[in-house]
């Protein structure tokens, strides 16, 4: 069934931190979860990793809202960048990609791993 729960179930709207993987887990930040519905969800915060300073701010949107389907078209947007793509869900996972970009969201225990193409791991705890 293709919902954002799981993974993004356990993160309730409000303040978390995010962790990288950089050899081991480190808090890097913080972020606001403003939206975590099952066909959508949003987050900004803030980073500071190895003299890396930046904001972010995150929506990824399931457009086709059918919780029945294994994949279907979406929307992830980034750092004011709106593209549209395809959403494909295996178990606990679901990914999300479109033309050069490509983002990953598993659990790990309560928290939601994002893997971004191209970057390392991040973890926003629950």
């Amino acid at each position: 069934m293709a919902t954002l729960h799981p993974p993004f179930n356990a993160l309730s709207a409000g303040k978390h931190d995010i962790q990288a993987s950089l050899l081991g887990w480190h808090t890097v930040g913080s972020c606001m979860v403003t939206v975590n519905e099952p066909f959508h969800f949003a987050a900004s915060g803030d980073y500071n990793a190895l003299g890396h300073k930046g904001a972010f701010n995150i929506r990824l949107d399931l457009t086709d809202e059918d919780p029945a389907a294994p994949s279907g078209p979406c929307t992830i947007a980034n750092a004011g960048q709106i593209v549209n793509g395809t959403y494909t869900r295996s178990a606990t996972q679901i990914s999300f990609a479109a033309k050069d970009h490509s983002v990953t969201a598993s659990l790990d225990g309560k928290n939601v791993i994002l893997q971004v193409s191209g970057y390392p791991k991040v973890r926003i705890l629950a």
